[in-house]
C-alpha cells in the first residue's frame, strides 16, 4: 500500500497514541480503545474496519474523507462510539490562505520560527479563527472547527507561502 494518506496516518498515529502494523494490502492501527484496519479499495475509496463493542463495523470511506474519519476514530473515548463518515470538500492550502489571509501567514511563520529555534520539535498546537491546526513530525494538520471542510494533512516543507 504505497499511498501518501496511509503513510501520513502512520506518522500521525503516534500523536493519537496508536501503534500500527503494515501488511501487504492493509494497515492496522491499535490502541487501548481501537483496532482499525484500513485497506485500499480502489482509486476513490478505502475500506475501514473498526471494532464497535463486541463486533466490527465496515465503512467504505471516500479518499478525501479518510483523514477526517480516522481522526474521529483515533479520538473515540471508548469502543462503543460509532463514527460517522462526513462528506464535503477537503481544505487545501490555497483555500486556507485565501480564507484566513494574514492569520494563516502568522501561523506558518510561527511554526517556522519554532522549527528554527528547535529543529527537533515534534509537536505544536495552533489555532486560527476557523481551524484547529497542529504540526507533528513534519506534517501540518488542518481541522475545520465547524466541519465545513474535511481535514487535510500537508508536508510542512512543501508549503509555499
Amino acid at each position: 500500500m504505497d499511498c501518501i494518506i496511509i503513510e501520513n496516518l502512520k506518522v500521525l498515529s503516534e500523536n493519537f497514541k496508536h501503534k500500527f502494523d503494515t501488511f501487504s494490502n492493509s494497515v492496522l492501527f491499535v490502541s487501548e480503545v481501537n483496532k482499525i484496519k484500513i485497506q485500499f479499495e480502489d482509486d476513490s475509496y478505502f475500506k475501514v474496519t473498526y471494532n464497535l463493542c463486541f463486533s466490527e463495523k465496515i465503512v467504505f470511506v471516500p479518499k478525501e474523507a479518510l483523514y477526517d474519519f480516522c481522526f474521529d476514530l483515533f479520538r473515540r473515548p471508548n469502543d462503543d462510539t460509532e463514527v460517522i463518515c462526513n462528506v464535503g470538500k477537503t481544505i487545501e492550502i490555497e483555500k486556507w490562505l485565501e480564507i484566513e489571509k494574514n492569520e494563516s501567514l502568522d501561523v506558518l511563520n510561527n511554526i517556522q520560527k519554532e522549527l528554527n529555534y528547535n529543529y527537533r520539535i515534534k509537536h505544536l498546537t495552533l489555532e486560527s479563527f476557523q481551524f484547529n491546526i497542529f504540526y507533528f513530525n513534519g506534517l501540518l494538520v488542518f481541522e475545520h472547527k465547524n466541519k465545513e471542510y474535511l481535514s487535510n494533512v500537508f508536508d510542512f516543507k512543501s508549503i509555499k507561502y
